[in-house]
């Protein structure tokens, strides 16, 4: 093969790279998540993955509300890029935490669980979203 087709192999290689690399950092950027949860029945509702918080919102909601038919579902916690956790007592308290490291959002869903009045807070869920 001639050093022609070598060089514009190269040149296209140079420009097709960056390309792909920006459009992956791109879609991680938007990597939202939720989780809703219902008050009286304690159906809970999850998403990740969504491109903006409105449609992770919705589609937690959507859930929840599909599980528990209570009609008081509501969002507890969104993030973007980060983990979040969801813990819940034996009395029906709730607490969420979100960072991104996700010992330190469980840590904190625990904790809030408990200064809602959490009898024996454990995590239920963690959903950790792409950073």
């Amino acid at each position: 093969m001639s050093k022609s087709f070598w060089k514009s192999l190269a040149i296209a290689a140079a420009v097709l790279i960056p390309t792909i690399s920006i459009g992956a950092i791109e879609a991680v950027a938007q990597s939202f998540g939720a989780i809703s949860r219902s008050s009286s029945t304690q159906e809970k509702g999850y998403s990740w993955n969504y491109q903006t918080r409105r449609a992770a919102e919705n589609r937690s909601l959507s859930e929840c509300e599909s599980l528990s038919g209570a009609g008081d579902c509501e969002v507890l916690i969104w993030t973007r890029n980060a983990c979040m956790s969801i813990a819940e007592g034996t009395n029906g308290a709730a607490g969420t935490g979100w960072s991104a490291d996700e010992n330190q959002a469980e840590r904190t869903a625990r904790k809030v669980c408990r200064d809602f009045g959490g009898a024996s807070c454990s995590i239920t869920r963690t959903i950790c979203l792409p950073y």
